[in-house]
C-alpha cells in the first residue's frame, strides 16, 4: 500500500499522533517493513534486518541499555535526515510510547479543541528537533522529549485563558535513568534553585498535586505553577545547550530535605 509522506507537517497536524501512529503501522507492516540492519547497531539486537516495530519493543524492554538507546537513536536521526519522511515518521512511531505519555498528560483536564492543538505543536516540537539536537550526546530521546513537552506547554499556556484548567496536572519529566540526579546538577550550576528543584521534584516526579504542595507551604497555587513553568524553562534550555548534563555525576547533596 502506497503512503503518501510528501507533507510530513501537514500529515501530523491534521490528527497528530494518531495520524503518525497510522502511517508507522504502514510503514512495518508488508514484505518490506522500515527496518535497519542488526549488524549497524551492536549492542546484542539480533545480526539481520530489524523492522522498527521490533526494535521499539527491543527498546522498551527492562534489559536495554541507555548505550542501545542511544545507538538506535542517533542511528534513526541520522536516517530522517538523509533519508526522507518514512524515517521521520519511522522516529515518531519509534518514540510513540513517551509521546503519548507525554500527550496524556499535558492535555488532561483541557478542553478538547485546546488538547489537539497541544498534541500537533508537541509532534511539531519533536519532528523540528530531529533536524537540530546533537546526537553525540547522550540521552538523544528524553532531549528529544523535553522539546516536544516545550511545544506543548507552549500551546497550554496560550490558549488555557485559566491557571485552574490545568494547573494541577503533573506533567512528566522526560529524563530516562536518573532524573533526581539532573535535579542535584541544575542545582549545583545555578541553573535552577534548590527550592525550585524540590518543587519539580515532588510536582512531576513524586506526582504531587501542586495546590496540595502549595497549601504545605502555605504560598498561593498560581504562584507556585508560574515559578515551576520558568524554572523548567531554564532546565530545558541548559540541557539542550549541554550546561546541564544527563547523565551527570554530580553530587545530590544540595537537594536533601
Amino acid at each position: 500500500m502506497a503512503i503518501d509522506l510528501q507533507d510530513t507537517t501537514t500529515s501530523f497536524s491534521e490528527n497528530a499522533l494518531s495520524a503518525a501512529d497510522r502511517s508507522f503501522k504502514l510503514l512495518i507492516t508488508g514484505p518490506s517493513p522500515l527496518s535497519v540492519e542488526g549488524h549497524s547497531i551492536g549492542h546484542g539486537v539480533p545480526q539481520r534486518p530489524i523492522d522498527l516495530g521490533e526494535l521499539k519493543t527491543l527498546l522498551l524492554a527492562p534489559h536495554a541499555t541507555d548505550e542501545l538507546k542511544d545507538t538506535v537513536w542517533a542511528h534513526l536521526v541520522r536516517r530522517s535526515r538523509c533519508d526522507g519522511p518514512a524515517w521521520v515518521i519511522g522516529c515518531v512511531g519509534v518514540a510513540m510510547p513517551g509521546l503519548k505519555n507525554l500527550a496524556a498528560r499535558t492535555t488532561h483536564g483541557c478542553p478538547a479543541h485546546v488538547a489537539e492543538d497541544i498534541v500537533s505543536e508537541m509532534v511539531t516540537y519533536f519532528v523540528a528537533q530531529l533536524r537540530r539536537i546533537d546526537i553525540d550526546r547522550p540521552n538523544i530521546l528524553p532531549r528529544l522529549l523535553l522539546w516536544a513537552k516545550k511545544g506543548a506547554l507552549r500551546v497550554r499556556a496560550r490558549e488555557c485563558s485559566s491557571v485552574e484548567i490545568c494547573a494541577d496536572v503533573p506533567e512528566p519529566v522526560a529524563l530516562d535513568g536518573e532524573p533526581f540526579m539532573v535535579l542535584a546538577e541544575a542545582v549545583r550550576c545555578q541553573v535552577i534553585s534548590s527550592d525550585e528543584a524540590k518543587l519539580i521534584n515532588a510536582t512531576r516526579l513524586e506526582g504531587q498535586a501542586l495546590r496540595a504542595y502549595a497549601g504545605r507551604l502555605g504560598v498561593p497555587a498560581d504562584r507556585l505553577y508560574k515559578r515551576r513553568r520558568a524554572a523548567e524553562a531554564r532546565l530545558a534550555r541548559a540541557i539542550e545547550e549541554g550546561q546541564v548534563s544527563v547523565s551527570c555525576d554530580g553530587p545530590a547533596s544540595n537537594l536533601a530535605c
